[in-house]
């Protein structure tokens, strides 16, 4: 009964020993992924940096944006800022998507030499906090 007994001990203490020493499995957590880089496209065809127009010549504004996310709107302002930065034209939309475009034309109708800005403001946020900027500068004539 002794030797029995031992090789059953025997016998159960191998076993215990192969599975205590079974090497667990490591559980791994996959590294987040980083989100992608938003990115926010603004482009103006119209008109161009530094062009010049003679009075009663139109100026044609036309926009195009993009972007890899959802946006919140954007506006658009022309200023003179050769008379005080006096707003000319001032449009916009409060809309979400991920594209817009803006197209408009205004008649050259400056009475002094004027330097003008177009200004375009993207919401990328909400809060509209965040913003993407974009301008343009041309000259017009008063003749």
């Amino acid at each position: 009964m002794n030797t029995r007994f031992s090789f059953f001990s025997l016998v159960l203490f191998v076993a215990l020993a192969l599975t205590a020493c079974e090497k667990d499995e490591e559980v791994t957590t996959p590294a987040p992924q980083p989100e992608p880089e938003r990115v926010v496209t603004i482009t103006v065809d119209s008109p161009l940096e530094n062009a010049m127009y003679s009075l009663g010549q139109e100026v044609h504004i036309n926009v195009d944006i993009e972007a890899n996310f959802e946006l919140h709107g954007y506006a658009i302002r022309l200023v003179n800022t050769s008379n005080d930065n006096e707003v000319i034209l001032e449009a916009g939309e409060h809309d979400h998507g991920t594209a817009f475009h803006y197209h408009e034309h205004w008649t050259n109708n400056v009475t002094m030499h004027s330097d003008l800005e177009l200004q375009i403001e993207v919401a990328r946020s909400h809060d509209h906090d965040d913003v993407e900027v974009k301008t343009v500068h041309f000259h017009c004539h008063p003749m």
